[in-house]
C-alpha cells in the first residue's frame, strides 16, 4: 500500500474496471496506481474477476432483429464486409450472443457499482452538511452567549448608573501609588443603604496566584471584596455593608482567594 492511499481510491475502483470514470477522477486514480499501490491494485482485480464471473453467469440474449441490424450498421467497416462464407453462420451468431450477454452483465454491473458509487458519494455529503450543521449550531450558541453576556452587562452597567447617579451618594477618587503609579480608582458610596460600587483602571495583571483586595479602614482594615482586571487593567466591585466612619479606601495585592488583613503592596489609595 502506498503513503498516499486512501479510501477515496477504492471508492473510484468499481467505475475504473467497468470503463466508466471520466475525468479529472480518471486521471487521479491511474496516477495513484502508477505508483504501485498493492493495496489498490488487488482491489482492481477482485472486480475485474467479479466482472467475468458475472458476464460468464448472464445467458446469453439474442437482439432483436432491428437491434440487431443497429449494431451491425455502427460497427460495419469503411470497405465491404468480408464474405459471409468465411465465419460459419453458427459461430457469427454464438460471437453476438456472447457480444450481448457481456453487455448484459456489465449493464448489471454498472448498476450496483453506480449505485454503490452514489451512496457513498450521499454519505459523505450527508457527514459534511451535518458538520457544517454542528458548525453553525457551535456559533450560534457562541453568539446566543455573546448576547446574553452583553444583555447583562448593560444591566449591570444601567444599575450602576442608576445607583452612581443616586441623591445622596459620595464619591471618593483613589490614586494610584508607587507599585501602580499608572493606575486610578473611585469608590460611589451611599452611606443611607450602606452600600458602594468600586471602579479601577490602570492596574498591572497579577500572577495567577494573586488578586487585587478593595479596603475601607475605620480604626482598622475591613475587606471589601476581591477582584480581577481585564486585559485593559479594569476591574470593578460591588460591596454591601459600609461601615460608618470609614476614613480611606484602598487595594492591595494579596494571595488568590484574599487575605483577612492587608499583607501586600497597596497599589491604590484614597481619603474619604
Amino acid at each position: 500500500m502506498s503513503a498516499g492511499h486512501t479510501p477515496r481510491f477504492e471508492e473510484m475502483l468499481p467505475a475504473y474496471a467497468l470503463g466508466a470514470l471520466e475525468g479529472d477522477e480518471l486521471h487521479e486514480l491511474e496516477a495513484h496506481l502508477a505508483t504501485g499501490c498493492d493495496e489498490c491494485r488487488r482491489q482492481l482485480r477482485m472486480w475485474e474477476a467479479d466482472l467475468e464471473e458475472i458476464a460468464a453467469s448472464v445467458s446469453p440474449m439474442t437482439p432483436s432483429a432491428e437491434t440487431r441490424q443497429r449494431v451491425l450498421e455502427a460497427t460495419a467497416p469503411a470497405t465491404q464486409p468480408a464474405p459471409a462464407r468465411l465465419e460459419p453462420r453458427r459461430t457469427r451468431s454464438a460471437g453476438r450472443r456472447g457480444r450481448w450477454g457481456w453487455l448484459a452483465a456489465a449493464a448489471a454491473l454498472a448498476l450496483v457499482v453506480w449505485s454503490q458509487w452514489n451512496v457513498a458519494r450521499l454519505r459523505q455529503e450527508t457527514a459534511d452538511l451535518a458538520q457544517e450543521r454542528d458548525r453553525l449550531a457551535r456559533q450560534v450558541t457562541s453568539l446566543q452567549s455573546e448576547r446574553d453576556l452583553a444583555r447583562a452587562e448593560a444591566q449591570r452597567m444601567a444599575q450602576a448608573l442608576g445607583f452612581i447617579t443616586s441623591p445622596g451618594v459620595r464619591s471618593i477618587q483613589l490614586a494610584g501609588l508607587e507599585a501602580a503609579p499608572g493606575a486610578a480608582g473611585h469608590t460611589f458610596v451611599d452611606p443611607r443603604r450602606r452600600q458602594a460600587v468600586f471602579y479601577a483602571s490602570g492596574l498591572p495583571a497579577l500572577a495567577p496566584d494573586q488578586t487585587y483586595q478593595l479596603w475601607f479602614i475605620t480604626d482598622r482594615p475591613v475587606s471589601a471584596g476581591t477582584f480581577s482586571v481585564d486585559g485593559s487593567g479594569r476591574g470593578n466591585l460591588q460591596v454591601d455593608g459600609v461601615a460608618d466612619g470609614v476614613r480611606t479606601w484602598a487595594v492591595t495585592v494579596e494571595p488568590s482567594g484574599g487575605a483577612p488583613q492587608p499583607t501586600g503592596a497597596m497599589v491604590l489609595a484614597g481619603q474619604a
